[in-house]
């Protein structure tokens, strides 16, 4: 069980990445999810994911009205896909490996956000996103990169509502899997409710910071935060 301190460093990191989440729609997993890891391996996937339940529930109500259902239905079809990959994958893993692993996705995504700042939108592309997305949001709580490229030519507005939507499904959908295959169980429960206050807190703070927010700036920040904390993950 992490110590105080690190319960009380990681209020703190959940704040920061659910303000900017909820702020911008992208954010929250990159960002906090190998800081997480480097307090404590057991934060991820499984309590980050019952944490961020709560934030992506109240974004995607929030902007409830661009949300396109069609797409979402699509996108949803992937994602239920992937994440039992996902799951399955992570029972055969040893513990051990985790930080390691978490590492090495969360750099992939990092390298492949980067690489590709645009992307034609097709069936196939969606398909394909979705389904990435669900595989690594079980195995590492990372959902946002590979679905935010298929979207991110579409309204900002529009784009909050649908990753809002897509994640709420995600998560939930990923938690009730990893419950199924004994990796979410009372102890992750705990840590979860642990690192509510933080979403709230970064929920109620986000209105107030979106404005004085670049988008650009922070996408580029986060990238450099999440690239540099997957290495540390890497070397651990």
């Amino acid at each position: 069980m992490p110590s105080p301190l690190e319960f009380v460093a990681a209020t703190l990191i959940m704040a920061v990445g659910s303000a900017f989440q909820a702020a911008v729609g992208l954010g929250l997993a990159l960002l906090v999810v190998p800081l997480l890891a480097l307090i404590d391996a057991g934060f991820v996937p499984g309590p980050m994911l019952f944490a961020g339940i709560a934030l992506t529930l109240a974004t995607a109500y929030r902007d409830r009205a661009e949300i396109d259902r069609v797409m979402l239905g699509r996108l949803l079809v992937g994602l239920a896909i992937g994440t039992g990959i996902g799951a399955v994958a992570l029972k055969f893993i040893a513990t051990a490996y985790l930080p390691k692993l978490f590492g090495a996705l969360i750099l992939c995504a990092v390298l492949v956000s980067a690489a590709f700042p645009r992307l034609t939108i097709s069936r196939r592309i969606l398909f394909a996103g979705s389904t990435l997305s669900g595989i690594m949001g079980t195995m590492a709580g990372v959902h946002g990169p590979a679905i935010a490229l298929v979207l991110q030519d579409r309204e900002p507005a529009q784009v909050r509502a649908m990753l809002g939507g897509f994640f709420a499904v995600g998560y939930i959908m990923a938690v009730a899997l990893l419950a199924v295959l004994g990796i979410f169980g009372r102890h992750e429960l705990v840590l979860g409710v642990a690192l509510l206050p933080g979403v709230g807190i970064g929920y109620l703070v986000a209105p107030a910071i979106s404005k004085f927010i670049d988008t650009r700036v922070l996408r580029i920040a986060i990238l450099i935060v999440s690239a540099v904390s997957a290495g540390a993950l890497l070397l651990r």
